[in-house]
C-alpha cells in the first residue's frame, strides 16, 4: 500500500467540500479522479500533498510522491527561473538533458521559464517529477497544453510506471487509455466504480436509472398505501356513525386498527430522496448583427522569433462563419499567433482587421479577469443587465450565492467559466479561442460545445482536445516552425491528408491510423451513452474492437 485516506474531511468558510472520505492505493493502481468544477478535487490532492491542511483525518503516504499541478502558466515556480534550475545536486545532469529530448525541449535548458509556451512548461514539470523517481504520481489535469505526441507518449509512461498513479482530468480519451479505476467525487465523498472512463458512464448511467425506477417505485408504493389508510379510516368512520351498537362499533374500531397498521408501515418505509435531474441548459453567444464583408481578418507573411523561430510567413484569410482549428506542437507559438493576431503582442508582418468585425477573446491565462473581484462585479464590467448575467452563470452550472464569491476562491475550471461568460455576454460575430475547453468538467464541456455549434459567426481556435475539435472544426491550420500548411476539411480529413502525404513513414502511417480510431472510439462512446438499449450490445463489439485494433498498433509502435 502506498496511500491511505482515512476520514478525511474539509471545509472552506462555511462551505463543507470533502467529508470522511476514506481509500487506498496500492503498487500498480491506477486511478482516475473526476467531478464537477469546484468540488473539491484539487483541495484534494493539496491535502494530499501536504499543501492544504485537512481539518480531520488521516493521510499517509509510503514512498516518495511527485505532484504537477494544473495552473502552471499562472505563476512560475518561485524556486527556479531558468530550465536548468530544476535540476537538484541529487539528480543525474545526463538523466535531464535525456528527458528534455525525449520530450522534445532539446536545448532549452537554458532558456527562461517564462518564456516556455503552456505545453512546454507542463512537459518541463513532468520532467522535473520523473527526476525525483516517485512511488506515486498526482497529476492535476496533465494533458492540458500538451500536443498529442506528447500525450501518447504520457499515456504509454503511465500505463507502464510501476508505482501508483492518482489523476484528475476531464480528458476522455485520457482515462480511456490510462486507467483502470474510476473515483467520483460527488455529495462531498468518493464513489469507487471498476474500469476505464466509458465503463464508468455507462455504470453510472445504470446506476441513475436504478435510482428513478426504484424512487418512482416508492412514491407509487406509498400513495398506494396512503390511499388504502384513507379509505380504511373513512370506512370505519362510517360504521362508527351508522349504529351505536356494539357489533358495528367493533367493526369500526378493527377496521380503524388496519388503518392505523398501514400508517405505521409507511413511516417505517424506507424513505428514499428525489434523485437530482440535471436541468437541459440552452446557452447561446450574442452575435453582432451588422453586415460584415466576407473576409474578417487577414495576415500576411506573419512572423515571430525570441530565440528562436516560433512561426514564419503565415499568409491566411479568416472568412466570415467559418470555424477554424489551429493545431501544431508545443513550443510554436499558436497562443503567440492569436495573440499577435488582436495586437495583445507584436509580431511581423501585416494584419487586417475588418472595420464590422466585432472579436470576443478566450485567453488560456484568464489575463481578462480581476481575481480580487466576485463572479458577479466581473461580468457587470460587461453587461448591467444583471438578470441575463444570471441566467449566463446558472446555464454555466453556478449555484446560489457562488456568484458573490472572489474569483481567488473559485477553482480554476470555474474561473475559465466566468471568463467563457464574459464573452456570452458581448455581442461578437468572431471569436479567437485559447484552449477553450481546458479544466472545464465534462457537463460544462457539453454545453460550450453545443453553443458554439450553434454559433454563426467566425471562430479561430488553439486546441488540443481531440473530441472538441473533431466537433468543431470546418478547417485545419497546422503551423510548425517552417510556416503554415492549411487543409480545408475537418479533423478526420487532416489525419486522411497526413497519412497519405507520409505513405512512406509506416510508423506515421500507424500514428494517423491511431489518431482515427481515437476519434472512432470517441464517436462510439458517446453514441453508447445516449442510444436506446437495443442498439448498446452492437456498439459495446464495435467498441471493443477499435480497441483491439489501437492496441496492436501501439504494441508494433512499441516494439
Amino acid at each position: 500500500m502506498l496511500l491511505e485516506i482515512k476520514n478525511v474531511s474539509k471545509s472552506i468558510g462555511d462551505r463543507e467540500l470533502l467529508k470522511d472520505i476514506s481509500f487506498k492505493l496500492y503498487k500498480n493502481d491506477k486511478v482516475g479522479l473526476i467531478g464537477k468544477n469546484g468540488i473539491g478535487k484539487t483541495t484534494l490532492l493539496k491535502i494530499i500533498t501536504s499543501q492544504t491542511e485537512k481539518d480531520s483525518g488521516s493521510v499517509k503516504i509510503n514512498g516518495r510522491w511527485g505532484y504537477l499541478p494544473q495552473n502552471l502558466f499562472l505563476r512560475n515556480d518561485k524556486n527556479f527561473e531558468c530550465v536548468n534550475q530544476i535540476v537538484n545536486k541529487s539528480e543525474s545532469y545526463g538523466k535531464f538533458l535525456e528527458l528534455l529530448k525525449k520530450f522534445e525541449l532539446n536545448g532549452a535548458e537554458n532558456r527562461p521559464i517564462e518564456t516556455l509556451s503552456g505545453g512546454e512548461k507542463t512537459k518541463l514539470y513532468i520532467i522535473k517529477l520523473l527526476l525525483q523517481n516517485p512511488d506515486i504520481l498526482i497529476m492535476d489535469e496533465p494533458t492540458n497544453h500538451l500536443d498529442y505526441e506528447t500525450i501518447q507518449w504520457l499515456e504509454n509512461f503511465i500505463k507502464n510506471f510501476k508505482g501508483a498513479v492518482f489523476i484528475v482530468t476531464h480528458d476522455r480519451y485520457f482515462l480511456n487509455n490510462t486507467v483502470s479505476q474510476i473515483f467520483e467525487l460527488e455529495n462531498k465523498t468518493i464513489k469507487e466504480y471498476s474500469g476505464n472512463y466509458t465503463f464508468y458512464y455507462n455504470q453510472k448511467k445504470e446506476e441513475t436509472e436504478r435510482i428513478k425506477l426504484e424512487y418512482h417505485q416508492y412514491i407509487n408504493k406509498r400513495k398506494e398505501l396512503e390511499k388504502a389508510a384513507r379509505k380504511h379510516m373513512e370506512k370505519s368512520k362510517r360504521y362508527n356513525n351508522m349504529s351505536q351498537n356494539d357489533f358495528q362499533r367493533h367493526k369500526s374500531a378493527k377496521v380503524a386498527k388496519r388503518s392505523k397498521a398501514i400508517i405505521s408501515r409507511i413511516k417505517n418505509m424506507e424513505e428514499k430522496e428525489k434523485p437530482f435531474v440535471p436541468k437541459n441548459v440552452n446557452i447561446k453567444f450574442k452575435r453582432d448583427e451588422e453586415k460584415t464583408g466576407d473576409i474578417l481578418i487577414k495576415g500576411r507573411k506573419l512572423s515571430k522569433s525570441y530565440d528562436k523561430v516560433l512561426f514564419k510567413d503565415i499568409s491566411f484569410d479568416l472568412y466570415k462563419n467559418k470555424k477554424v482549428a489551429i493545431i501544431g506542437k508545443n513550443g510554436v507559438g499558436k497562443s503567440t499567433f492569436l495573440k499577435g493576431i488582436i495586437g495583445k503582442i507584436k509580431i511581423d508582418g501585416e494584419i487586417y482587421i475588418s472595420p464590422s468585425a466585432k472579436i470576443g477573446y478566450f485567453s488560456q491565462e484568464l489575463e481578462n479577469l480581476d481575481m480580487d473581484m466576485t463572479v458577479l462585479d466581473n461580468l457587470k464590467r460587461i453587461s448591467f443587465d444583471e438578470s441575463s448575467i444570471r441566467n449566463i452563470l446558472g446555464s454555466l452550472l453556478f449555484k446560489g450565492d457562488d456568484i458573490y464569491k472572489k474569483l481567488w476562491d473559485l477553482s480554476y475550471g470555474e474561473k475559465v467559466k466566468v471568463s467563457f461568460a464574459e464573452i456570452l455576454l458581448e455581442k461578437t460575430n468572431v471569436l479567437i479561442l485559447d484552449e477553450p475547453t481546458n479544466f472545464l468538467d465534462i457537463p460544462t464541456k457539453e454545453i460550450i460545445e453545443d453553443a458554439l455549434s450553434e454559433y454563426d459567426g467566425a471562430i479561430l481556435f488553439v486546441s488540443h482536445d481531440r473530441y472538441f475539435i473533431n466537433k468543431m472544426a470546418q478547417e485545419i491550420w497546422e503551423i510548425s516552425n517552417e510556416g503554415f500548411t492549411k487543409y480545408e476539411g475537418g479533423y478526420n480529413y487532416y489525419i486522411d491528408k497526413k497519412s497519405w502525404l507520409n505513405t512512406s513513414n509506416s510508423d506515421i502511417n500507424k500514428k494517423e491510423e491511431l489518431f482515427k480510431l481515437e476519434m472512432e472510439l470517441s464517436y462510439i462512446s458517446f453514441k453508447i451513452s445516449s442510444c436506446k438499449e437495443e442498439k448498446k450490445t452492437e456498439l459495446e463489439r464495435k467498441y471493443f474492437d477499435v480497441v483491439k485494433k489501437m492496441k496492436d498498433i501501439k504494441e508494433d509502435l512499441n516494439k
